[in-house]
């Protein structure tokens, strides 16, 4: 009796692993294209909050942008890739191509942000200005709620600002 709950176990979780195999697709780096001309976007806003970010989406006191710094690094445990969660909205509508298919480039070519506007002939400072203009409006929220001072703000701009340069080219190193 125990061997056969066991055999029945056994065969119902290799039919499950089977059926999600047969229901996910696989892409293949080559075959992605993108929708994008990798012109600089304005008026796109970062959400800003992830699984690492500590950043909770209220701009409420200075702590808070601190935290946009944070979240504008990503997670380095993840080496190239570094998360998206943060800025994932932005990446996808400059690159013009889906989570999962920045995920195949990162993966099978090992490519960082930067080598993914590359390989389709953006140039990379463009999707940091996109980046950083989807930041300026918390850092503006910041300042409209006096949470900080036009100097401060100018210091944050430039933080979050050297910050998203060190994601876009980050190496692994």
């Amino acid at each position: 009796m125990k061997q056969s709950i066991k055999k029945s176990k056994g065969i119902a979780y290799l039919s499950l692993v089977l059926l999600l195999a047969g229901c996910s697709s696989i892409i293949n780096a080559a075959d992605i294209t993108t929708s994008s001309s990798g012109e600089v976007i304005i008026g796109l806003t970062a959400t800003a909050t992830g699984r690492v970010s500590p950043f909770d989406g209220v701009m409420d006191d200075a702590k808070d942008l601190e935290d946009l710094v944070t979240s504008a690094l990503g997670d380095g445990s993840l080496d190239l890739h570094r998360g998206h969660d943060e800025i994932g909205n932005v990446l996808e509508a400059f690159l013009g191509i889906s989570h999962d298919e920045m995920h195949t480039l990162m993966e099978q070519e090992n490519l960082n942000l930067a080598g993914v506007c590359e390989r389709f002939g953006f140039d990379p400072e463009n999707l940091l200005f996109t980046l950083e203009d989807s930041y300026s409006p918390w850092i503006s929220e910041a300042l409209t709620k006096d949470i900080v001072s036009e100097a401060d703000a100018k210091y944050w701009d430039k933080a979050v600002s050297e910050t998203l340069r060190v994601r876009v080219y980050w190496d692994g190193t």
